[in-house]
Order: C-alpha cells, then structure tokens, then sequence
C-alpha cells in the first residue's frame, strides 16, 4: 500500500493549477471518449467539443448514448458522434475497431475513460473472464492495439497521437504481483472480494500503459498515459449497497468537473509530452503510481499474458 501521505494527497488534492479554459483549439482533431455517456466521459466530451474536437462518444448502450448526445448538443450547440462499443465482448470491441476504421480515417487520441467498478464477483464478460478484469484491461487492450495503427497514421514529431488510459488510486491498495488465477473464472477468484478484483485491473492499466509506451509508443511516436482522475461522484458506484461506504464516499467524493482535468490535460496539452509513459493524479500533477508498477519483467509477463489471450481477435 502507499504511504499515508499519498493517499492523503489523493483523497483532497490541492487546488488545481490547470483548468480547462487552457485547452488549445481542438479543430481538425479525431477524439474518442470512451464512457462518454455519463460522469467524466460526458464532461469530457463536451470541453473537447467547446474547443471544436470531432469527438466520438464511445459506449455500450446507444440509448443512453443518445440521451447524452441531447445533452451535450443542448449545452454545447455542438453535436458528438455515437459509436457503440461493448468492453465485456472480445468479439464486440474487434466488430467496434473495424467499424471505426470502416468510417473514419483519422484519429488523434483516445481516450480509455470508461470501466466497471465493483460489480458481484459472479459477473462474468461475455468470454467469462472477470468483468473488471476482462473489461478494464483485455476489452481496452484490444481495442488499443486494433485501433493503434490509425494512430500510427496520425501522429507527427511535434504532435503525437495519445493514448489517454484511466486507472484509479485503488492500484495502490493491491499486492502485487497479478494473480492470474483471477483473471478467468477460478475458484480462487471467486473467493475474492470486488474491491481486491478491481484494484488488480487498475494495477494492470498502470503497468500496460508503460509496457504499451516501451514495446510500441517510443518507436512509433504515439504517446500513452495513464491516470488517476480522483474520487469522484459517478455511476461506477452503483454497485455499492454498503451505508458506511456510502455516507463516506460523502466527504471525499469530488464533482465531475473536476474529474475530468486531468485525462483533459493528458489528451491535450503539449507540456504534458514530456512526460511520455507516465502517470498523473488530481488534478493534472505528475503522480508516481505503485512503484511494483514499474517492474519491467512483471509487464512483460502481463503484456505477454493478454497478447496470448487476444491472438484470436489480433489476427
């Protein structure tokens, strides 16, 4: 676990120093947020969209993307693009990539926003992995790498294409290493608990992302971050059921205006490519992640281990 003064930090960050009114001019730029439809992805959506980005609201459920896409429109004058896109099915996230490709020839950032949080342990995705698992690591991952060439494509010297990955502070409740005996449906990982199983796949983000950065990122130009975007009032804790969590999550849960700072600094700003493969925490600071986050032979072995698991939907 992190010393207490980290986690104090994260729980109330100082005052930002970075707002959104710095968002450069956005015009002729491919964004996809995903989770667009509620939370931070919404308000995302829509400071990218005030500085004329052509944003794709990635989501599972086109009804309420659509509801959303109103919204947005209603308090932008500006219109985002639905595109559907469902984490907890392989086969679903390979339709989704190609279906981009298919109608869109640029894109210059995406944005990895949505995820699942604490579901019940016997939820399953589609291929029966564990839903945080198969969600929040092997469903981006997948649509990272089908989706990594058109990023290719875009990226220049002076302006990289980003990936922009949201993990969570809980990455450093977990201990480490990965249990892969978690990942599909064991009997060991039944007998954990939804926070253990999440904090893992957050765990996992961080370490992808410097893999990600190491194995493809530096030769290819594109630029990966990943994030903790604060605690923050979201749909994500709709699992929850407990009256102590709740009454808690009260005094250190923060607006979504605020959660959205920091994947917008990461996806927008020119000072933030300094700090290629790394890691940032509320609001838009340099963080410093888990440091067994940082263990090259334990992300190869995790970027080994998911590559083997999508071959199917790689190829």
């Amino acid at each position: 676990m992190a010393p207490f003064s980290t986690i104090l930090r994260q729980f109330y960050p100082p005052t930002p120093e970075w707002s959104v009114d710095k968002i450069p001019d956005l015009s002729g730029k491919v964004f996809i947020v995903t989770g667009g439809n509620a939370g931070i992805g919404k308000e995302t959506c829509k400071q990218l969209l005030l500085k004329n980005a052509k944003v794709y609201l990635a989501a599972r459920s086109e009804s309420k993307a659509q509801a959303a896409l109103g919204e947005i429109d209603k308090e932008t004058g500006k219109k985002a693009i639905f595109h559907k896109l469902d984490l907890g099915d392989l086969n679903a996230v390979k339709k989704s990539a190609q279906e981009f490709l298919e109608k869109e020839a640029k894109l210059n950032v995406l944005i990895a926003n949505a995820g699942v949080m604490i579901p019940p342990v016997d939820q399953l995705t589609v291929q029966e992995f564990d839903l945080q698992f198969g969600t929040n690591v092997l469903g981006y991952l997948l649509f990272i790498r089908l989706l990594y060439p058109l990023l290719v494509s875009n990226t220049t010297p002076t302006d990289p294409s980003r990936i922009v990955w949201v993990a969570s502070s809980m990455q450093y409740y977990f201990n480490p290493p990965i249990k892969y005996d978690w990942i599909t449906d064991t009997e060991v990982r039944r007998k954990q608990d939804p926070w253990s199983l999440y904090s893992q796949s957050k765990f996992a983000t961080v370490q992808l992302v410097y893999a990600l950065q190491r194995e493809l990122g530096d030769k290819d130009g594109v630029v990966m971050f990943s994030l903790d975007p604060g605690n923050i009032k979201s749909d994500l804790q709709r699992h929850n059921r407990s009256s102590v969590v709740s009454a808690m999550f009260r005094f250190i849960l923060w607006p979504v205006e605020l959660g959205a700072v920091t994947q917008l600094y990461a996806a927008t700003q020119s000072s933030a490519l300094q700090y290629k493969g790394g890691y940032f925490r509320p609001w838009a600071r340099v963080g410093e992640p888990h440091e067994a986050t940082k263990d090259q032979a334990e992300q190869k072995k995790l970027w080994d281990y998911c590559h083997e698991t999508l071959k199917p939907w790689l190829s």
